[in-house]
């Protein structure tokens, strides 16, 4: 009986951990949910939830999973996409659109995002089973221009917002207060989804301090030059740098 007693506490103290990590932001159509659960590059998975003029509920990963797959090097060829498929069939989720989601007759989906999550995180898997394509990550292309320009940096940067807590990849002090997000997306969909979500972080971000410069750099390389359209990139038109143009970059950096 002590040995259950202490087990149950374990997973009490667990979920109560799991569930301080969890964050939610409005959306256009419903909300975000940031999970504390990771894909194998340890970004945050997230959710979009959004309600239905039928009454139910539908989940999806905005297209993000095979998103990430491609921007890693997985060609996303028939075979990779029955894969996932597969996958998200054995988590009874469906592959519309290349998103992951699914449809809840429940107004709070507890165990449909439990399935979402786990057909997320095993989708977000295949990526190593990838052939190198000798493609340098753009997390670490900007990093080494940050290097390149002799500036003194920190990463993984946490700061408090209006509402809330937001991490950024690199932060620049030295009076420049730089709050630089490397932002790859494999579609203009996905892009302007991106280009949404971090829009609301600078803003809420900017509304705790002024003080703060958050600028993304939006990777259009090769293929993705046709990614950042106008549409996907209005949200944070006035906070960004296309990597083609990363000279503005550097003078923020040298400023």
């Amino acid at each position: 009986m002590s040995a259950a007693v202490k087990c149950d506490d374990v997973t009490r103290r667990y979920l109560d951990c799991l569930s301080a990590d969890f964050v939610v932001a409005p959306s256009a159509k419903g909300c975000y949910l940031v999970t504390p659960f990771l894909r194998p590059d340890g970004e945050a998975i997230e959710l979009e939830i959004a309600p239905l003029p039928n009454g139910t509920v539908r989940l999806d990963d905005m297209g993000d999973t095979l998103g990430y797959l491609h921007a890693n090097g997985l060609a996303l060829t028939p075979s990779a996409l029955d894969q996932a498929r597969r996958i998200a069939r054995k988590h009874r989720v469906d592959l519309r659109q290349s998103s992951l989601t699914i449809n809840s007759d429940a107004a709070l989906p507890g165990d449909e995002t439990h399935r979402l999550l786990q057909a997320v995180m095993e989708v977000s898997g295949l990526v190593h089973g990838r052939r190198s394509s000798g493609r340098v990550d753009f997390d670490t292309e900007v990093e080494a221009f940050i290097i390149g320009a002799g500036v003194v940096y920190d990463v993984d940067f946490k700061v408090s917002g209006h509402l809330e807590p937001h991490t950024f990849k690199f932060y620049v002090n030295s009076g420049r207060n730089l709050l630089i997000q490397p932002i790859t997306a494999a579609s203009e969909t996905a892009a302007h989804s991106w280009a949404e979500r971090w829009a609301y972080r600078f803003s809420d971000t900017m509304a705790k301090s002024a003080t703060w410069r958050p600028v993304a750099a939006l990777d259009d390389r090769g293929a993705r030059k046709d990614v950042w359209t106008p549409r996907a990139r209005t949200p944070i038109q006035d906070n960004s740098v296309l990597w083609a143009d990363r000279e503005n970059l550097l003078e923020m950096l040298r400023a």
